[in-house]
């Protein structure tokens, strides 16, 4: 009973908006990094013309990586803020972690056509 009052006093503190954002942010961050492995892997740049493709390409992943990492970093921060059990809370972080790798991983995996 105590976890359910938990849950919903998170639902009234804006829980919903914030997955939704750590979702949009991932999902940004996936697109980022189809684009920079897009450079890399093309034989020719379509963004950069500036540069090399494969510059351009690395700058824009490493650009994806830190800020998915800024993101999955914010939201273990918020989910440990929530004084859970601590248990739940490792669960917790697990599966963020775990849908996060998987979130990121399917745009690129999609845009190959696997």
């Amino acid at each position: 009973m105590k976890m359910i009052r938990q849950i919903n006093e998170q639902l009234e503190n804006g829980l919903t908006k914030g997955i939704f954002d750590h979702i949009r942010n991932l999902l940004i961050c996936a697109f980022l990094l189809a684009i920079g492995t897009g450079q890399l892997m093309g034989p020719t740049s379509m963004f950069f013309s500036l540069t090399e493709g494969r510059y351009g390409g690395v700058s824009v992943i490493a650009i994806a990586l830190i800020l998915m990492a800024i993101n999955i970093y914010d939201g273990i921060r918020i989910i440990s803020k929530a004084q859970m059990n601590i248990l739940v809370t490792i669960s917790i972080v697990l599966l963020y972690l775990f849908l996060s790798k998987r979130q990121v991983n399917y745009l690129p995996l999609k845009r190959q056509g696997c």
